[in-house]
């Protein structure tokens, strides 16, 4: 008997007028799979994490299933409450507020917890992250790029994911920074969360990737063992000799 993917795409289609941003994509993720995503600027990559998601906005055509049950036709909310959970590209938090009042006004919306439970998710979420957990009072917007990230992943594990998309949680990070990033991908991998991660430090990506999925121009043009997907010459034509 066949088991069925954590997480399938099939003809995935965002188009913007005659710009289809993502262009018949299809893929599937196993559970407690690392599935990285890489692609020069512009190929989609946050575009497909949008319609995914919801957030903020669905597909133009196809579908998306979790666990074989659609979710393209459910509004961001639901989907979260389903499981699925993101972090954005650019650092999103709301700057005035404290740090522990960004992760539970999260909580409160997506998945209507609030009070003790609340904050036992984002101590637990905290923890596990390695979010320090005397920042919890802070402004977020007083925090270093790299906490403001931690405090991203943090709202976003304690929304308790069963797959986590990941949108370059490394950019603008130095290299300390980036081995501590890779360890909570890890660590979170290894407790059951199935990941999907866009990332540039190919470094990172291709060391904790079990497949590489590389798009161009909205379409995946090779999909694998990550060392020979970036050997592979599309992929290096893609980003123009940038991968060897």
């Amino acid at each position: 008997m066949t088991s069925v993917p954590c997480l399938q795409a099939r003809g995935l289609t965002k188009s913007f007028g005659a710009l289809a941003a993502v262009d018949d994509l299809c893929f599937t993720v196993d559970k407690g799979e690392i599935l990285g995503i890489a692609g020069p600027n512009g190929s989609g990559k946050s575009t497909l994490f949008n319609i995914i998601t919801h957030i903020p906005f669905g597909p133009t055509a196809g579908e998306v299933l979790l666990d074989g049950e659609p979710i393209h036709g459910l509004s961001d909310i639901e989907i979260t409450r389903r499981g699925v959970v993101r972090t954005f590209q650019r650092e999103a938090v709301f700057a005035s507020m404290s740090c522990v009042d960004n992760i539970l006004v999260a909580l409160e919306q997506t998945l209507g917890v609030r009070g003790k439970e609340a904050q036992r998710l984002a101590d637990e979420a905290s923890q596990t992250v390695g979010f320090p957990r005397n920042f919890h009072n802070q402004p977020a917007g007083a925090l270093t790029v790299f906490h403001q990230k931690q405090l991203m992943l943090t709202t976003a594990v304690a929304q308790r994911p069963k797959v986590l998309l990941l949108d370059e949680p490394a950019s603008s990070l130095v290299d300390d920074e980036i081995e501590r990033v890779r360890e909570v991908i890890l660590r979170l991998n290894r407790q059951g969360i199935t990941i999907l991660l866009i990332e540039h430090v190919l470094p990172l990506l291709t060391s904790v990737s079990n497949r590489l999925l590389v798009m161009e121009q909205g379409a995946g043009i090779a999909e694998g063992d990550p060392r020979e997907v970036i050997r592979d010459p599309r992929v290096i034509e893609a980003y123009l000799g940038a991968v060897a």
